[in-house]
C-alpha cells in the first residue's frame, strides 16, 4: 500500500502546490523515488510515467472541482447555525466573564471576544494554536462522548458505534467552520480506529497521506491554505517523532493502550512539541513574519493548565443549570488567575533574555 499511496500523495500535493510554491518537476521526481529499498529500474520507470499521467488528469479535475465545487446543502447550513447559537448561548448562560469568552473560542471557534491583551499574549509564548480549533480539541469530544460507548464489546457493536461517533464528530467539525486542521483530526480518528479493529497494520503516516489525498480530491485548494500546512506538516512530524511508540495512538485515535516504561510520558509533551515547532517553522516564518522563542515553555507549562480549564468546564455545560451561582464566579477568577499567571511568565522569559542579551 505504501508504494502506491506515497506516489499519490506526492502527486496531489504536488498538483496543488507547484505554482504557488514554484516547484519544478525534478522535485516531483526526486520525491517519488525517493527512497531507494524497493527501487527497479522498471519500477521506476513505470511509476514516473503514472505520476506524471496522473498529474495531467489532475490539472483538468481540479479546473471541474473550481467550476463544481462540493458544498453543503441550505437545511443542513441552517441546522448548523441553529446548533452554534444554541450551544454559544448555552455557554454563554452558565459560564462568564473571560473564562465564557475563552469557551466560546475554543470550543466554538468564536474568537472575535477574545480581548486582544490575550490574543497576543497567547502569540507571544507561541501557544496560539490553543486558540484554534484543530485535533487538540477533537481529541476533547472523542474522550467525553466515549463513554457513551463503552457498552459495545462485539465487532459488529464496535463497527456501528464507531460510525455513530464519526458523525457526531463531523456533524461538530462542520458546526465549527470544518477547517483542514479540524477535518483531518476527525478522519484520521475514523480511519485509524477502523485500522486497529481489523489489526491490519496500516501505519500511521499511510493514514495521514490517506486523509490528506481525499482532503484534496474534496477541495483541490485546501492544500494552498496556512491551516492544511500547519496541520499536516504538525502531524507528519510528530507521527515521525513518536514511530514505534505507544504514545503515537494519542496522535491517532486520542487513546493509548498497551505498556511504557516509567517516566517515558514525562518526555512525550517534549517530543510532540519540538517536533510539530521545528517542522512548521519555516511555514510560520514566511507566513507571519517569525515564530515565538518561548514556545516550549508555553506548550508545556501554560498548556497542560489550559486544558485543565477546558476538562474542568465540562460540569458546567451539563449541569450549569443545576450547580450555585457563585461557582461561575470561581471558574472567571480561576481563568483570569491563569492568564495573569502566564503574564508573569512571559515577562519573567523576556527578561531572563534581556540579562543574558
Amino acid at each position: 500500500m505504501g508504494m502506491t499511496l506515497k506516489p499519490l500523495f506526492v502527486v496531489c500535493m504536488f498538483s496543488a502546490l507547484h505554482q504557488l510554491w514554484h516547484i519544478d518537476l525534478s522535485m516531483l521526481a526526486g520525491a517519488i523515488l525517493f527512497p531507494k529499498s524497493w527501487r527497479t529500474f522498471p519500477n521506476d520507470l513505470l511509476v514516473l510515467i503514472l505520476s506524471f499521467s496522473l498529474l495531467c488528469v489532475l490539472q483538468d479535475y481540479e479546473s471541474w472541482r473550481y467550476w463544481y465545487p462540493v458544498s453543503l446543502i441550505e437545511p443542513l447550513e441552517v441546522m448548523l447555525d441553529r446548533s452554534v447559537a444554541v450551544f454559544s448561548e448555552h455557554i454563554t448562560t452558565v459560564t462568564e466573564g473571560g473564562y465564557s469568552r475563552f469557551l466560546r473560542a475554543v470550543l466554538l471557534g468564536q474568537k472575535d471576544d477574545i480581548s486582544a491583551e490575550t490574543t497576543a499574549l497567547f502569540k507571544a509564548l507561541g501557544i496560539s494554536h490553543v486558540l484554534a480549533i484543530s485535533g487538540f480539541h477533537i481529541g476533547f469530544w472523542i474522550v467525553c462522548i466515549r463513554p457513551l460507548f463503552i457498552w459495545a464489546r462485539s465487532p459488529l457493536t464496535r463497527g456501528a458505534m464507531l460510525i455513530v461517533q464519526f458523525f457526531i464528530l463531523y456533524y461538530y467539525a462542520l458546526m465549527v467552520g470544518a477547517s483542514p486542521s479540524v477535518l483531518r483530526a476527525v478522519w484520521m480518528f475514523l480511519f485509524a480506529r477502523v485500522v486497529a479493529l481489523r489489526n491490519s497494520g496500516t501505519s500511521s503516516l499511510q493514514i495521514a497521506m490517506l486523509v490528506a489525498i481525499g482532503h484534496y480530491l474534496v477541495n483541490p485548494k485546501a492544500p494552498q491554505s496556512i491551516s492544511f500546512q500547519l496541520s499536516y506538516t504538525a502531524v507528519f512530524a510528530i507521527l515521525l517523532a513518536l514511530r514505534s511508540n505507544d504514545a503515537e495512538q494519542l496522535v491517532l485515535q486520542y487513546s493509548f493502550r498497551g505498556h511504557i516504561r516509567k517516566g517515558n510520558w514525562f518526555f512525550v509533551p517534549i517530543q510532540i512539541s519540538l517536533a510539530a515547532w521545528s517542522a512548521t517553522l519555516p511555514i510560520v516564518q514566511g507566513s507571519f513574519g517569525g515564530a515565538s522563542p518561548y514556545f516550549l515553555f508555553g506548550n508545556l507549562l501554560v498548556v497542560p493548565l489550559i486544558t485543565v480549564m477546558i476538562w474542568a468546564s465540562v460540569p458546567l455545560l451539563v449541569f450549569g443549570g443545576l450547580l450555585p451561582e457563585g461557582i461561575k464566579g470561581w471558574y472567571a477568577r480561576a481563568w483570569e488567575t491563569l492568564v495573569n499567571g502566564a503574564e508573569q511568565l512571559l515577562l519573567f522569559l523576556e527578561q531572563l533574555g534581556q540579562s543574558h542579551g
